[in-house]
This record gives C-alpha cells, structure tokens and sequence, in this order.
C-alpha cells in the first residue's frame, strides 16, 4: 500500500466510505498464535494484522517502515497490517501521510497495543500469507524471518523513471510490496543492525533478479518494489554480541539464506511468482510488452481462435523457447545499457531466432519480414508468431 498525499485530481467525498467507518464495525477479536521467531518472540494473528510481541524490554529494532519507522528501543511491537482495501483505503491516501499515521496508529490501539510503542508495516498482501522461516548460521546464531510478497504490480528497478513525488501531493499507486520482518538472537551495534538490515535488502534484490520479475516501469528486472519495507530486531540480553557485520560472516550468509529461502515461498503464496511462472515464455516476452494480442496481430493466422489458443498453452510449457527468449531479450538489455551495438546485437539475436528457435526453415516472404525487422523487440514479436503458427500445423499433423 502506497500512502498518497491528497490529489486535486480526485477531490475527496464526503459521502465516501472511510477507513473510521470500517475502523468502527471491524472485528479484531480473533487473536491466534501463527508460529514463533527467535528468541521466542510470540507471533499473532489478530484481524489485518500480523503481530511481532516483543518479549521485554530487551530487544531494540531498526526499519523502515512507514509508521514509528527507524531506530526504537524497546519496541513493544512490530506489526505487519494490511490495508483495508477499496473506498476505505482510498479515502485515508487522499488525506496525506499524516491521515495515513493516524488510521494505522487508531488501528493499533485496537488491536489492544501503545501505537507509539510500535513499529508498523503496510502493505496489501494478506497476512495468511506469511511465510516463517528460520536458519542458524555456522556459529550458532539464529536467524528468523517472517515475510509477505507480492511485487507483479508494483515491481520496479532501482533508478526507474518516479512515479510518486511528495513534494508535488501527486502519485500514481500499485499494489504491492515485500515485507521483512527479521530478529536475529544476538546483540548487534547499530551499525551490524544497519548492515543486517542491508544485506536483508541485497538478499531480496537477488531473489527477484533471479526470478526474473520485471520493472512495471521500465523493460529492465526488477529489484524490489516501490514500498518494500524491512525491520530488523537485535536481542541486547544475548551473550553474543556483533560489533562488525562482514558480507562473508556465518551471520551475513545466514540472513542471506533465510531471506531468500522465505522469500520464495512468500512470493509463490501470495502471487503465484514461482520458478515455473518466471519460466513461462508469455512471462518472458511480457517483460517488453510483447502480449498474446500484439503477437496475433504479426500475421492472419489461417487457423480458428481454439487452435491458436492450444499451440500458445504447448508454447507456453515449453522451456527451450523460454530459455531462447530470455536470452535474445538479454541482447536487448545489452543495446540498451550500451553494452554491445545496435546492429551487433541484432545480428546476433537474428541468428539465434533463425537457426535454434526456427529451425532454418523460412518461406520467401517469412524470409522477408524476418530480415526487415529493425530492432529485437520487433524481431521477437515476429519470431514468437511463425512459432506459433507452425505449433498450430505440428497438431494439425502436418
């Protein structure tokens, strides 16, 4: 959830369902244990949200999350809510930043805790959907985290083109957002919780890189979203202490790994962002707008609506075209970030498309358009049609 402040374009109702109104009816005496962190931090399910209940006065946390976010001693807790969603969510954007605080902190209360005593997280991924994982790193410490994911509508890459200025009470929001919430069984300086707390941000960005996620904003991967929060909890009354936190530390591969091994299962849970769908090659193309619409529309396919729907389900599973297409649109990314040239890197993509995605076998006029394509983007939508039309013949028998 991305909190706006107020636009002149949609001026506010006041007959508009509020986020009070829900606030007032909402149940929120479903109080339930989801599961446990280290060290033994107590995890709740209670209406919208999930609740971290800091054990005492020995824990101290650092984050960036949008309310009480920063450095707190003593948090009571820290909480991960989801937005209400429709008019309601809608009508708190509309009232800023500070009426975004205020229906969190309302909400807080609540649920039975001190708002300024606690850390909170937004976001519009359901708290169900929370993934607990937990790794000891070589020399004994325990690392936990709990994370909801889902960036397909909001993902984007570090540098993209802004989308939101505060400065300018203007915004356009997407949904969704990761978020981490890690505690690690050990007395870490404010500097290894800050390092903590990086690496966490560096182990996402691999996770998504490596799925392939791509940028609603640009043609690049994605690095994370627009909302991404995370929040790290250090133990102070255990009698190991962090003073320096090293990349090549036991502690830094142990959040590494526990991030990335969360973080997975978050996002398949949430969104259904998996490794399969990552490898769909629709999924691939779509990274540069190239849909099942502007494909049909390369050629009048000679065959029925059902056919052509068949052959693009058996494209679809097929895991040698979606490895050719990650690749030659891997060239494009090459052009573009001036890595090779533009007539370099379409030389080379129009081979690979010709002998390992085509076989070699193009009419005259097939041919033609093939070698009149004048950038890869333009070479792949083609591509992707002869491919689709010669899948409809292959089931014909032909």
């Amino acid at each position: 959830m991305n909190p706006l402040i107020s636009d002149s374009r949609f001026p506010y109702d006041s007959t508009m369902l509020t986020w009070k109104d829900v606030l007032e009816v909402e149940e929120t005496q479903d109080r339930r244990k989801f599961g446990i962190m280290c060290p033994d931090i107590a995890i709740y399910r209670q209406g919208r949200a999930l609740i971290l209940d800091i054990p005492g006065e020995e824990f101290r946390v650092l984050s960036s999350g949008f309310t009480n976010g920063g450095y707190m001693e003593s948090p009571q807790a820290v909480m991960n809510i989801s937005g209400i969603g429709g008019k309601a969510e809608y009508s708190c954007m509309l009232g800023g930043l500070e009426e975004f605080d205020r229906s969190v902190e309302a909400y807080v209360k609540k649920l039975g805790y001190e708002p300024d005593r606690c850390v909170c997280m937004t976001t519009a991924a359901n708290m169900d959907n929370a993934i607990l994982t937990e790794v000891v790193s070589s020399d004994g410490i325990r690392v936990s985290t709990v994370i909801t994911g889902g960036i397909r509508h909001n993902g984007g890459r570090a540098g993209d083109p802004t989308t939101y200025d505060e400065a300018a009470h203007v915004g356009n929001e997407k949904s969704g957002t990761i978020i981490i919430l890690m505690s690690i069984d050990a007395d870490l300086s404010e500097s290894s919780m800050l390092a903590s707390l990086t690496m966490a941000t560096e182990a996402k960005s691999c996770v998504v890189q490596e799925l392939q996620a791509r940028s609603l904003y640009t043609p690049d991967i994605a690095t994370g979203s627009g909302t991404d929060q995370v929040a790290v909890i250090s133990h102070k009354g255990s009698d190991v202490m962090v003073e320096t936190l090293l990349r090549d530390s036991p502690l830094a591969v142990a959040i590494s790994e526990c991030v990335s091994k969360g973080l997975r299962l978050a996002l398949a849970k949430q969104s259904g962002m998996d490794v399969e769908l990552q490898s769909d090659v629709m999924t691939v193309l779509s990274r540069y707008n190239l849909v099942q619409d502007s494909i049909r529309e390369e050629m009048r396919f000679s065959a029925s609506m059902d056919e052509l729907m068949a052959a693009l389900e058996d494209v679809r599973r097929d895991k040698y075209l979606a490895s050719m297409a990650m690749g030659v649109l891997h060239i494009q990314d090459d052009i573009r970030n001036g890595r090779v040239s533009e007539d370099e890197g379409l030389c080379a993509a129009k081979t690979i498309c010709r002998s390992a995605v085509l076989d070699g076998s193009l009419s005259p006029l097939e041919d033609l358009r093939f070698e009149s394509s004048e950038d890869i983007v333009e070479l792949v939508s083609y591509v992707s049609a002869l491919k689709l039309i010669r899948r409809v013949e292959e089931r014909r028998g032909h």
